[in-house]
């Protein structure tokens, strides 16, 4: 992959494009700076998606690791998001980093439903959050982060959350960005309670699990924050196919005063506590020989 940036900006919003089914993605052959860390560009492929260095292009097992920002890599160089590591433990694989600042699980969903479409995976892992709760049900907490100009500016319409009916089916609906009246605040004593708040999240990840063995590729969860125990045990409760690789976001393990996400401390250790999920899943997956 061509992992050269053509165009360079000052800020990751500005790597985002409008896409119609997953609100906004990332545009091919751009790149952004750092803006604490200098000397570090973070690129975008051909493909659209982080860069990977040292990806084979066309032999090995695929396995896409869906996730937000965390995935993504937000504040670190190519070679050091956590993908990038994992890749280089594996050269007999082809990682593909599906990381997006600012994305739910239901827009990783919908990502994954469509690389099984287009055959392009073998197995997943899928990367969570607990903030990823209030992106998935158009929380008015997430909702009034889209107020900003950038998001204006750059065209972005709508987000796709999860809805769910009286027998707990789910669908997904789109809801504009530019919602002016939250500006305005207030409503806390309006929202659904925590335990509603998991459940939503719960039911999308019940569809990705249905929707991976129904398609034979096999899957993990995994969760990457400790800003929420009790979420965490909900979802470990929940799915056998979880593992808790979770590191507290305080000073030694982000860039904290800088920016909050994880650092390369903390994506060196998601990295080791990976790789016996990622060995498993490629000698379980199809796909392409090495």
């Amino acid at each position: 992959m061509n992992s050269v940036a053509k165009h360079i900006v000052g800020k990751p919003r500005l790597l985002f494009r409008p896409h119609a089914v997953l609100g906004w993605s990332l545009t091919p052959s751009y790149g952004v700076k750092v803006r604490f860390r200098p000397d570090v560009i973070q690129n975008i492929d051909v493909d659209g998606w982080r860069a990977v260095p040292g990806r084979p292009c066309n032999r090995g097992p695929r396995l896409s690791v869906y996730g937000c920002s965390f995935t993504y890599g937000t504040g670190l160089a190519d070679r050091e998001t956590y993908v990038a590591q994992l890749q280089e433990k594996l050269p007999n694989a082809c990682l593909m980093n599906r990381g997006v600042g600012g994305y739910s699980t239901v827009q990783n969903y919908l990502q994954f439903r469509r690389d099984i479409l287009d055959g392009g995976v073998d197995a997943a892992i899928f990367a969570v959050i607990s903030d990823h709760r209030f992106r998935n049900i158009a929380h008015p907490q997430r909702m009034q982060q889209f107020l900003k100009k950038d998001w204006y500016l750059l065209g972005v319409e709508h987000v796709p959350v999860v809805r769910q009916g009286h027998h707990g089916s789910i669908k997904i609906e789109y809801v504009p960005i530019w919602q002016p009246a939250l500006k305005r605040g207030g409503f806390e004593n309006f929202l659904p309670d925590e335990h509603m708040i998991d459940g939503a999240t719960i039911a999308i990840m019940e569809e990705v699990e249905t929707l991976a063995k129904s398609n034979n590729v096999p899957l993990r969860f995994a969760l990457l924050d400790q800003l929420d125990p009790g979420f965490n045990e909900a979802v470990k409760n929940r799915f056998v196919s979880s593992i808790d690789v979770s590191v507290p976001l305080d000073r030694e393990m982000s860039f904290y005063p800088n920016d909050v996400h994880p650092n390369q401390i903390a994506n060196r250790l998601y990295s080791d506590r990976l790789l016996p999920i990622a060995e498993e899943l490629i000698s379980c997956a199809g796909g392409r020989p090495s």
